[in-house]
């Protein structure tokens, strides 16, 4: 007999794959229906087994896979040139909406069962249900807003860099502010009975702060020793050298050996460089798809080591991901790599399963209570007017910093430097309203941590959704009407 089990695992595989296809269509937001997914097969009816132990290993490593993924796709020189604005940017979208989330949670925490959900449940610390949910929403989709600005072909453009730039700065605060959450305590204390000293802030504050400068100062020597010219006793003239050796098996190994044995001089000494050329060249040619694969999973391995290290001395994991990918970053055979075998194959169903694992979290009974729902759309309307507020300090020198990316030369009339700097900046506010991923990750997160409670995780989720959709459609409006 067909096992029901198997039938369901299948159908629920297939609904994830489906619905998502749906959402990316209509709203361009494929996350939504892989949480709707997970959502009705967590809750209507034993659809998948009672143990979700394997499921919820495989969304993490899923969320860790793309968080990493947005490390790997952040272009350094880009975040150089706009690191001043992006930063200004960046704070500003998330300490407003962090500050504002966690003034409306506390401020709001008696108006639906704030401090235990049902009777005998653990009475939940209001201001750290308040920092978690703030913190949740600070948080910016850089994949959304990527996403969509690639569609529309501005991710390359210097206002593209901007949003990038400052959505990874608003998420790594998010994270260290998740990691301060998690140190304070268990939930059963009140806050004036947990014992909160200096170490307890700085310590994630650190930990942090060290894993970024560490994962930075590998870029750095990475470029210095890319860029490092030949030495004086190389005996060596610089036509001789290979522009590239052969990395990957895109490279045509034949064409690479033809190119070095035939020197200009017609002179047959081959020197140490052009022998290590050959070298690879032969190497690749042999054995590409065995290099390739150990290439691939020594990247893994990195990420995954870097995760480690940082949850370790007290960050966050998903922290260390992203810096992980930020390193990689420096070498474009492994992005090749990841994006071939990764990101085409096996990512987006690993991403699937973690939305899916965040919709079995959300409690039936509190998500379809009129109350929250409406506390929620409420939150939700805040948590847009915060972010949509960095329209208002976009610099207006970012024109300067456009032409410079764009290589323009002509200085346009005065009108249309003042359109053109109307849009960029409302291109900048809506597309930092977007939460998506990390906004439900943290959200989740914190009720496994034992900080959040369910009515909170409910509006926090409901807040979060809206802003996905209002952030997508008034993105698509400005870019639409050229405001």
């Amino acid at each position: 007999m067909f096992p029901s089990s198997l039938f369901n695992f299948g159908l629920f595989s297939l609904s994830l794959y489906l619905v998502g296809c749906i959402f990316e269509d209509l709203f361009q937001c494929r996350l939504l229906g892989e949480l709707l997914i997970g959502f009705i097969f967590g809750h209507l009816g034993q659809l998948i087994p009672t143990d979700k132990t394997v499921l919820n290993l495989a969304g993490e490593l899923g969320v860790l896979a793309l968080i990493f993924e947005a490390g790997l796709c952040t272009e350094l020189w880009k975040v150089a040139r706009v690191g001043p604005y992006a930063a200004l940017v960046g704070v500003i979208g998330s300490a407003v909406p962090f500050l504002t989330g966690f003034g409306f949670i506390y401020a709001s925490r008696n108006q639906y069962g704030h401090s235990g959900d049902n009777e005998g449940s653990p009475t939940f610390d209001p201001v750290s249900e308040a920092i978690a949910s703030g913190a949740a929403l600070a948080s910016t989709s850089i994949a959304i807003a990527v996403s969509i600005m690639r569609k529309r072909g501005i991710l390359e453009t210097a206002e593209g860099a901007l949003i990038t730039t400052a959505a990874m700065l608003d998420d790594v605060i998010s994270l260290i502010l998740l990691g301060i959450v998690s140190a304070l305590g268990t939930p059963q204390q009140t806050l004036s009975e947990k014992r909160i000293g200096a170490m307890t802030i700085l310590k994630p504050l650190l930990s942090s702060l060290g894993i970024t400068i560490i994962a930075l100062l590998g870029c750095l020597a990475v470029s210095r020793r890319k860029a490092r010219p030949l030495e004086a006793g190389d005996s060596i003239e610089r036509d001789e050298v290979p522009e590239q050796a052969p990395e990957t098996p895109e490279v045509h190994p034949e064409c690479e050996i033809d190119r070095i044995d035939n020197d200009k001089d017609g002179s047959s000494k081959i020197t140490w460089r052009q022998l290590v050329a050959q070298t690879k060249a032969w190497v690749v040619l042999r054995y590409g798809p065995l290099v390739s694969s150990i290439l691939l999973s020594a990247m893994i391995l990195v990420g995954l080591g870097y995760s480690v290290l940082a949850e370790y001395i007290g960050s966050t994991k998903f922290l260390g991901a992203f810096m992980a990918g930020v390193l990689c970053s420096n070498f474009p055979t492994l992005k090749r790599l990841h994006h071939k075998h990764v990101v085409l194959t096996v990512q987006p169903a690993l991403s699937a399963i973690f939305f899916a694992t965040i919709g079995f979290a959300i409690p039936l009974d509190k998500l379809l209570e009129p109350t929250l729902f409406a506390w929620g759309v409420l939150y939700a309307i805040i948590g847009s007017l915060s972010k949509i507020i960095v329209a208002a300090v976009v610099p207006s020198s970012l024109q300067k910093v456009v032409q410079r990316a764009s290589g323009e030369t002509t200085v346009p009339i005065e009108n249309e430097i003042q359109s053109r700097r109307i849009h960029y900046r409302w291109i900048v506010g809506t597309a930092m309203i977007a939460r998506g991923e990390l906004g439900l990750l943290i959200a989740q997160q914190a009720v496994e941590q034992g900080v959040m409670g369910s009515s909170v995780m409910v509006v926090s989720t409901w807040s979060i959704v809206l802003c996905t959709l209002v952030g997508i459609s008034a993105l698509g409006v400005v870019m639409n009407k050229g405001l």
